[in-house]
This record gives structure tokens, sequence and C-alpha cells, in this order.
């Protein structure tokens, strides 16, 4: 029996001494089927097995940032940063993990620990595109965007496959309104995806913004033709109709646009646009109105409901809604400009004035702003001052001054 129990004992301790020594090899196991899994998203599962690698082995860094990267998919961000603190811990000489850890520390906004990560990435390893897109990305979203094109640039010339860095250097080239560089993102996008439907609108908005508006229309019907639930898409490609004085068409977009969001104030506004070309004043301004309705601080919609309302010869409701676009904004000239216009006509000159006398200010070189503030003088018998602005109109190539120097100045 002594004999018996001995041998248990040999045979006990082996095999404690044997998965002792296999103990490495089980855990790298439990990792690579950890991976498997990660790679097919099965990361719940995945972080079952990182667990027992980490169990059979707690010194690997990499056990830790695979299970870090597995809560990352599953935006556990807390979690997968300790894990990623652990990985640092156990080897601070790996660039990816200081990468993740900066990620995650992003996607917390916790942007000044993303960005030292980020930083210390590149400085262990500067050829990598991934850490330069990262902090391309931490940039453009303090307002940095010079630097983010920058870093951006940085990740394209190391990896020029990322289409999400051509994509983000778009988005912060128009920040920096380099629309054109932006086209050219885009183009990048066009030229690499199979349902770029994303780059095609986008590439409209900013061909929009040069004013390419037939251009605009071709890719934002591409985008339109991909995805029929942005009502976004309608209301660009709504605009871009506008400007090519397609109106029935624009107002049909926009009618869509406003379908799918009842509550869209820019599409409201944008409709009473059209309707204002047609001379459908009151669709106009019913439409201003609810713009108005869902944003009281809505200045265009304001302006376009004066304008609205001067053109339907309410003047004295179209000076209220330009004194509200003057109270948003005291530099719109426009608004003073038609302010003065109603005034003017309504005989109340002296409080024109005023207005002209703003503008000029604001644009000493306003012909139009001159010759009606002339026409005030005139009218409240100012006649030297009424030449004299007259003169400066002329001098400003307005040529409708010229008759009023004939009629009333000759003789000065």
């Amino acid at each position: 029996m002594k004999k018996i129990a001995i041998a248990l004992f040999v045979l006990i301790v082996a095999a404690g001494v044997t998965f002792v020594l296999l103990r490495p090899q089980l855990a790298t196991k439990q990792y690579e089927k950890g991976l498997s899994l990660t790679d097919s998203a099965q990361f719940e599962q995945a972080i079952k097995k990182f667990d027992k690698a980490i169990w059979l082995n707690k010194k690997d860094a990499n056990f830790y940032n695979a299970r870090g990267m597995a809560y990352t998919f599953l935006q556990n961000s807390s979690a997968a940063i300790a894990d990623f603190d652990k990985a640092i811990e156990l080897n601070s000489e790996v660039s990816d993990f200081f990468l993740n850890r900066g990620k995650s520390y992003r996607e917390l906004k916790t942007t000044d620990k993303a960005l030292e990560d980020i930083n210390k990435a590149i400085e262990l390893n500067d050829s990598s595109a991934t850490a330069y897109y990262q902090r391309g990305l931490i940039m453009a979203s303090q307002g940095k965007f010079d630097e983010a094109v920058a870093d951006y640039n940085k990740s394209i010339e190391l990896d020029g496959s990322n289409l999400e860095a051509f994509y983000s250097r778009g988005e912060s080239r128009a920040n920096l309104e380099d629309f054109m560089g932006a086209i050219s993102d885009y183009d990048k996008m066009i030229e690499n995806e199979e349902t770029p439907v994303l780059a095609y609108k986008q590439r409209g908005i900013f061909k929009l913004k040069i004013q390419d508006y037939k251009g605009a229309e071709s890719d934002l019907e591409k985008a339109l033709d991909l995805e029929k639930n942005d009502k976004e898409i309608f209301y660009q490609l709504g605009q871009a109709k506008h400007n090519l004085n397609k109106i029935d068409e624009s107002v049909a977009l926009f009618n869509s646009a406003i379908k799918l969001d009842q509550n869209y104030e820019q599409a409201y506004g944008a409709r009473g646009g059209a309707y204002l070309k047609k001379n459908s004043f009151k669709q106009a301004i019913a439409d201003f109105t609810q713009a108005i309705s869902l944003n009281n601080e809505y200045k265009r919609a304001y302006y376009g409901r004066g304008i609205a309302k001067a053109l339907a010869k309410d003047y004295k409701g179209s000076i209220d809604d330009f004194t509200k676009v003057i109270e948003l904004d005291k530099c719109f000239a426009q608004a003073y400009y038609n302010r003065a216009v109603s005034k003017a006509i309504l005989g109340n000159h002296q409080e024109a004035l005023k207005d002209y006398n703003v503008i000029i200010e604001l644009d000493s070189r306003n012909a139009e702003a001159y010759y009606n503030r002339g026409i005030s003088r005139m009218n409240i018998q100012d006649t030297e001052g009424a030449c004299s602005d007259f003169n400066r109109a002329v001098e400003l190539n307005y040529q409708p001054a010229e008759q009023m120097l004939k009629l009333y100045c000759s003789s000065r």
C-alpha cells in the first residue's frame, strides 16, 4: 500500500510539473483561439479565451492588449483601458499598446490623455500611419485643422489605402475652406469604394461651396440613387437645383426632405426661398414662419420672410423682420439695406438715412446705398447731401445715379 501511495504521489507531482511546464503553451493556444474569435467578430467569446490565457500566464503583455482590443470592439472603453494599462506595465516599449489606449481615451473624450498616448506611440514608432491618423482626429476635434491636415498627410504618405484618412482630411480641408482640396480627397474615395454614397454626398456639398452647381447636382443625384432615406441629400440637391433655376424640382426635393423630418428647419427655410423665387409670397412666408417656429434665432428665415413681406407690400411687417435679423447679427448689411428701403417707401426717410449710414460704414463701396441715401436726402430737402451721394455712386460705376445728377445736380 505504501508503495502504491508513493507511486500516486510521484504521478501527481509529475502531472503538476508537466502542467506548469505546459502552461505557457496552453496560454498561447487560448490566446490564438481568442484572436481567431476576434477576427470573426465574436468578441465576448474571444474575451473568455483571453481570460483563460491570462489565468495561465499573467506575464504576457500581448494577452492583455488583445483582450483590451476585444473590449474596444464592444465599446467598453474603461475595461479596455484597464487592460492596456496592464500591457504597458509589462512592456512599455510597444507602440501599439499606447496607440490602443490613446484610441480608448479619445472615445471617452479624455483628449489630453489620448494625445499623450498617441504622441508616445509615434515616438516609439514614427512609421505608424494609424497613430498619425488618430492624432489628426484629436487635432480636428480641437479645431486645429491645419495640424490635423498635416497628420493626415503623414498618415496617407505611410499608408495610402486608408480611405478614412482621405475622408477626415477632406473634412478638415473643408473647415479651412480649402474646398478644392476636400474635393480631391473625395475623388480618391470614389475611385476606391464600391458604393461611395458618403463620398458623393460630401463632394457634392463641397461643389456647392465653390458654386459648381452642375457638378454638385451630378454628385448628389448619384448619392440619392444609392441612399433614399438621407434628408440632407434631398436638401443639398434641392439647393443645387435652386441655384440652377430648376425651382419646381428644388421644391419637390425640399418636400422629400421635410417628409423625412417634419422638424427640418433648414428645409423649410430653403423651400421658402424657392417659393420666393416663384413669387409665391404667401407660401414663402408660411415656410419661413415654420422655420422660425423651429428655431427662433434663424436669421436667414427672418431675412427671407422680410423680403417676402416687402414684395407682398407688407412693409411694416418686413421692417419688423429685418429688425430681428439685425438684433441677431449687427453686421448683416443687406438687412439694414432692405429695412431702409421699406422705411423709405413708407415715407420715413430720416429713419432710412440711419440705416444707409450703417450700410456705408460697413461697406464704403456700396454704390446702391449711396444712391438710395441720395434719394432719401432729396426727400428731406438735403439737395447738397443728395448730390454728393449721387456723385459717389457714379464714381462707383452705378449708372442710375448719372440721371439723378443730370436732373437735380447739374447746376452744382
